[in-house]
């Protein structure tokens, strides 16, 4: 018996069904692998919280420097940052001699667009590591900025037991205090746009990979200079946060944001430190 063929049209109809379908099913799968990221980064962020959790009895409840090495050239090498000082009590990713972060210090849905060099984590530091470079050990002096800060200019940041990392007993609210979350190793609170409104968004520090945004990021001194795949980090919409009693959720990026900066797709949601300070009303 003669076996019939497909015709052309049956081919092509084949073909558009396929088509349609696939069209259907990839954004679906997208997201499906998206959402799974998500869900490793808060993992991963809940153990680095409960590294810091482990770290804190250690060292008589004070949260770690955000460099044992301030105010020198190595400042900003991996082996003196906070993720090596409590590195001990996660014993994951961190690799001090090369300066990789990877493992649960790699924030899956950030990590794809950078070195292995580079952070996917903030540090709250200004609250928790010490502001600027004022808890610095050298024999250099202190810059001018360690004294005397306007409370008008500074609010909370004012005060100068922020120059030294946080002891845990000095926060007002633990279960609301940002300890780390996506971002570009080092954060700062919403003062900053008061404090430093010629200072780049970009040292907000503060990333949205869950959702990314379409860019750029914009502040008191104008758009950020990041472009690329940063930008987009920067204007995205969901961030995962740790906090200080080692719970993890994950949040809309603009509500840490002060209501100065904004994105094409949102504006920030804060006018004060909620969250960022020490004590902010409690």
């Amino acid at each position: 018996m003669k076996r019939r063929a497909f015709t052309l049209i049956e081919l092509l109809v084949v073909i558009a069904i396929i088509a349609i379908l696939a069209a259907i099913l990839f954004p679906v799968f997208a997201k499906a692998k998206n959402a799974a990221k998500q869900t490793q980064t808060v993992s991963n962020v809940k153990n680095i919280s409960l590294g810091f959790q482990l770290y804190l009895p250690d060292y008589d409840d004070t949260y770690p420097l955000w460099s044992a090495a301030m105010g020198l050239p190595t400042t900003f090498n991996l082996e003196f940052m906070y993720p090596n000082l409590v590195n001990p009590y996660i014993k994951n990713g961190v690799n001090a001699t090369t300066g990789e972060l990877q493992g649960i210090w790699a924030s899956p849905n950030s990590k794809t667009y950078l070195s292995n060099i580079s952070n996917t984590f903030a540090y709250n530091h200004w609250t928790l590591g010490g502001f600027s470079s004022c808890a610095r050990q050298t024999g250099f002096p202190l810059p001018a900025i360690c004294t005397g800060r306007p409370v008008a200019t500074y609010a909370e940041f004012a005060d100068e037991s922020y120059n030294f990392p946080a002891n845990a007993t000095s926060l007002a609210n633990v279960a609301e205090t940002i300890v780390i979350h996506d971002g570009a190793q080092l954060s700062r609170p919403p003062q900053y746009a008061i404090a430093f409104p010629t200072g780049d968004a970009q040292f907000i520090g503060v990333w949205g990979p869950h959702d990314l945004g379409r860019g750029p990021l914009s502040g008191p001194a104008g758009i950020s200079t990041r472009t690329g795949a940063i930008a987009r980090l920067q204007a995205g919409r969901k961030t995962v946060v740790g906090y200080a009693d080692s719970h993890v959720k994950v949040v809309a990026s603009s509500t840490l944001y002060h209501n100065l900066y904004s994105t094409p797709d949102w504006r920030g949601g804060l006018n004060d430190n909620k969250g960022w300070s020490r004590d902010w009303g409690y």
